[in-house]
C-alpha cells in the first residue's frame, strides 16, 4: 500500500529530517533534571521531620511584671499629690441667716432709695449717698470710700457688713428700729384673704382733708408732677408675686413719711391698680406714673386688711 503525499506535506517532513536533533534534546534534558529536582525537595520536606522550634523567650510575665511595678510607683506619685488635689467649689447657699443684732451704723451715709425683694434680703438693691454723691449698689458691693459692703436689702433699711460685724442703714426718714422688730410685712403671706397689716404702722398725720393742703404736701406733690421719678423718694415699692406671677406692689414710706400717710397710704398697703391699669409689669406701671403728669386726678387700688380700696388723689394745681 502506498501513501501520496501532497507537495507542501512532503515539504515539511523533509524539512525536519534536516533539523539538528542534539540541539533540541538538550533543553529538554535540563527542564527534566530541575523539575525531577524540586519533585524530589518536595518528597524530602514530606517524609524528615522538621527541626524541633526554639522557645521564645517569656517577655510576656516580664512585661507585665514591669507595669504593676510601674504601676505602684504612679500610685505613690499620686498620693503625694504633686500638682495639688481638686477641690469642688463650694455652692453658695440659699438660705439667709438671720441677724439679730445690726446697731445703727456710724458711717456718714444716707439710704436714699432701694429695691427689696420679698423673702430675698440678697436680691435687692440699693441708692446709697456719700459726700453728696449718690451710687446704686447691689449686694456684696463695697461702698464707695469706705470699707463697709451691702449685705442685705430690707424694706426700710440695708445691713452693712464692716469689719465682721453688722450695721443697720435706715432708709433716709425712717426711724431706727432694732432688726428683730422691723419689717413686720416682710415674711408676711401674700395670699388673698391673709394679708395682715403691721402691728404699728406708720401713720405721722390724716389723711388729706377736703380742700385742706399742707404746704409742704403741695410742694412734694408739685416735685413729683414735675419729675414723675421721684415719686419712688416718697413712696417704696416692692414686688409681690403670688404662685409665681406679679400682682402688685408693696408700698413703704420714702424719705418723708408725712406725705406717706398725707397721701392716705399706710404701711404694707398693696398696689394692684393705677387708673384701673394693673400694676403686673414695672414697665406699665412707669408709664402709669409719667402719664400722671397731665392727669387731674390718679385712682390707686390698693389691698389693705384682706380689703380692696380706692384712694383718690387730686392732682390739679
Amino acid at each position: 500500500m502506498s501513501v501520496t503525499l501532497s507537495p507542501k506535506l512532503a515539504a515539511f517532513w523533509i524539512s525536519l529530517q534536516q533539523l539538528p536533533v542534539l540541539a533540541l534534546i538538550r533543553p529538554l534534558q535540563w527542564l527534566l533534571v530541575i523539575l525531577a529536582a524540586f519533585m524530589l525537595a518536595r518528597l524530602s520536606w514530606q517524609v524528615l521531620p522538621l527541626p524541633a522550634q526554639q522557645a521564645l523567650p517569656a517577655i510576656t510575665s516580664v512585661s507585665l511584671t514591669t507595669n504593676r511595678t510601674a504601676g505602684v510607683q504612679l500610685n505613690d506619685l499620686l498620693q503625694h499629690a504633686l500638682f495639688g488635689t481638686l477641690q469642688a467649689e463650694p455652692v453658695a447657699s440659699t438660705s439667709t441667716v438671720a441677724i439679730t443684732e445690726a446697731p445703727k451704723t456710724q458711717l456718714n451715709v444716707k439710704l436714699t432709695g432701694l429695691v427689696a425683694v420679698p423673702n430675698r434680703p440678697d436680691a435687692g438693691s440699693a441708692i446709697i449717698e456719700h459726700r453728696g454723691a449718690e451710687a446704686t449698689y447691689a449686694v456684696g458691693d463695697t461702698l464707695d470710700g469706705t470699707r463697709a459692703k451691702l449685705h442685705q436689702v430690707l424694706e426700710d433699711r440695708v445691713l452693712l457688713e464692716q469689719n465682721g460685724r453688722f450695721e443697720t442703714l435706715m432708709l433716709d426718714g425712717v426711724e431706727f428700729t432694732r432688726i428683730a422688730q422691723a419689717n413686720a410685712g416682710l415674711g408676711q403671706s401674700d395670699n388673698p384673704g391673709d394679708v395682715v397689716a403691721a402691728e404699728e404702722p406708720i401713720v405721722l398725720a390724716e389723711p388729706i382733708a377736703s380742700g385742706v393742703i399742707n404746704p409742704d404736701v403741695q410742694a412734694r406733690r408739685d416735685e413729683i408732677l414735675a419729675e414723675p421719678m421721684k415719686f419712688f423718694d416718697y413712696v417704696r415699692v416692692s414686688p409681690v408675686q403670688r404662685d409665681g406671677q406679679l400682682v402688685g406692689y408693696r408700698l413703704m414710706p420714702g424719705k418723708d413719711a408725712a406725705v406717706f400717710a398725707q397721701m392716705g397710704l399706710q404701711q404694707n398697703d398693696l398696689a394692684i391698680e393705677i387708673n384701673g391699669i394693673p400694676l403686673n409689669d414695672m414697665q406699665q406701671a412707669m408709664r402709669v406714673i409719667n402719664d400722671l403728669r397731665e392727669a387731674t386726678e390718679a385712682t390707686l387700688k390698693i389691698e389693705r386688711d384682706g380689703e380692696i380700696r380706692d384712694i383718690l388723689f387730686s392732682l390739679s394745681q
